[in-house]
Parts: C-alpha cells; structure tokens; sequence
C-alpha cells in the first residue's frame, strides 16, 4: 500500500480500518464543478507542505475530504470561507479503483458527523464518478427525508 502513495512522507500511513467500500458520499466543490482541482486533498492541493499545527501522523491530513450526511456538508461550506455561495456539491460513490475510504468516527470516536476520508490514488480520478447538485438548498429540502437523513 506505501507505494501506491508515493507523493506521501514516510509518516504517513493509511489508518487499519481503511478499506475498499462503496459509500455514498457529498463533496464540497472550490471551482464550482467535478474536476481534478475540486477533488484534490488538501496536503495536495497546499503543495505537499505542512502547514502550521498539522501532525503529519494524522492519516486525515493526506485524505480526499467527503461526507455522508448532505446536512453535514452544508454545515461544512457554511463554515469554511473559501466556499462561497452558491456553494456548489457534488454526490457521488466511493469507488475503490481511486482509493480506500475510512469514516473518520471509526478511528477518531470524538467525531459525531458523517466525514469520510478517501485516500485517493494518484492515478484515481474521482471525478468522474460524481455528478454535480444543481441547487444543493432545495436538493436538502426535497432529499433528506427520502433518504433518512432527516
């Protein structure tokens, strides 16, 4: 498994319970669309630096940022300052021929939300596997309740 993640420091290791699962997840979206630059970590995307309090032993550092609950992912847009509105969302399954997936709870018990980390393969393509929401908002109102999340 370390060589499929070569662009990762030697610290890094991918937790034990992370494993190949199809999950319905939700993915915040910086460039507004599916693409390679809105489904890349963020250690990725800041360069493979870290940056100031990162602990480089935290498998989540290095993980593709997801999150099952549609509510959950909307709290995490509202609060983040780079997602403006319209915040954009795409959904989609974690697919296991980008990477293994882990709920971030099943590791880290003081987690309540619905986050999933995906440790993408650098030749992984996400992406292409997701499909864009066109307005999230109503999306939530109409969704939710279908699909037990209410």
């Amino acid at each position: 498994m370390r060589k499929l993640f070569h662009m990762y420091p030697e610290q890094f290791e991918i937790p034990d319970g992370a494993h190949d699962e199809e999950i319905l997840v939700y993915r915040a979206c910086k460039t507004q669309k599916c693409d390679m630059e809105s489904f890349t970590p963020t250690y990725v995307e800041n360069g493979c630096i870290f940056l100031e309090g990162d602990d480089p032993t935290n498998p989540g550092l290095y993980s593709l940022s997801t999150y099952e609950n549609p509510r959950h992912i909307k709290r995490f847009v509202i609060m983040t300052s780079e997602y403006g509105k319209p915040y954009k969302i795409a959904k989609g399954l974690t697919i296991s021929e980008c990477g293994p997936v882990q709920r971030t709870r099943e590791r880290n018990k003081k987690r309540r939300d619905s986050h999933v980390d995906w440790w993408i393969y650098p030749e992984g393509k996400p992406y292409e596997k997701f499909n864009m929401i066109d307005d999230f908002d109503s999306y939530l109102e109409e969704n939710v309740k279908k699909e037990g999340l209410a």
